[in-house]
C-alpha cells in the first residue's frame, strides 16, 4: 500500500507537465496558422491590386479607341517614334486609381484589303497606357491602331 501511495505522490505534477506542453505545442501551431493566413491574404490582395491596376490600363485603351471613332482625339502622322504629350491622369474611383494615355506615331504602309491598288496609305499609331491602383500596383498596357488616309506621294 505505501508503494502505490508514493508512486501516486510522484506522478500528480505528470499531468500538468503534459497539458502544458500540449498547450504550448497548440499556441505555436496557432500563431503560426495566423501568420500564414495574413501573409495569403496580403497576396489575394496585391492579386486584386494587380487585377484592377490592369483593367484600368485597358479602359484608358478603351476610351482612347473610342474617341478615335467618335473623331474627339486627334492623330496626326508626323515623324515615326514622335509621340503626343501624355493625355490627363483620369481617375476612375470603382477601381481605386488612376490612367494615363499617350499616342505614338510609329510609321505608314501601303492599304491593303483591295486598297493598295489605289494608292491609300495606313498610318500606323501605338497608344500606351500608364495605370496605377491600389497598393501602388501599376500596369503598361499597349494597343497598335490604324488609321486610313489619302493617297500619300512621299510615303
Amino acid at each position: 500500500m505505501s508503494d502505490n501511495m508514493h508512486n501516486q505522490h510522484r506522478q500528480q505534477g505528470a499531468a500538468l507537465v503534459i497539458s502544458l506542453v500540449l498547450l504550448l505545442v497548440m499556441t505555436i501551431l496557432g500563431v503560426s496558422t495566423m501568420g500564414t493566413a495574413k501573409m495569403e491574404m496580403r497576396m489575394a490582395a496585391n492579386d486584386q491590386f494587380l487585377e484592377n491596376a490592369f483593367q484600368l490600363a485597358e479602359t484608358g485603351l478603351d476610351s482612347t479607341l473610342a474617341g478615335l471613332r467618335a473623331e474627339t482625339i486627334a492623330v496626326v502622322p508626323g515623324n515615326p517614334g514622335v509621340c503626343n504629350a501624355p493625355g490627363a491622369v483620369v481617375a476612375v474611383p470603382t477601381l481605386n486609381g488612376t490612367h494615363q494615355t499617350t499616342m505614338c506615331y510609329v510609321g505608314d504602309s501601303l492599304a491593303f484589303n483591295g486598297l493598295t491598288g489605289l494608292g491609300f496609305t495606313m498610318f500606323n499609331f501605338q497608344a500606351n497606357t500608364q495605370a496605377i491602383a491600389q497598393g501602388q500596383a501599376s500596369s503598361r498596357n499597349s494597343l497598335g491602331l490604324q488609321k486610313l488616309g489619302p493617297p500619300c506621294g512621299s510615303c
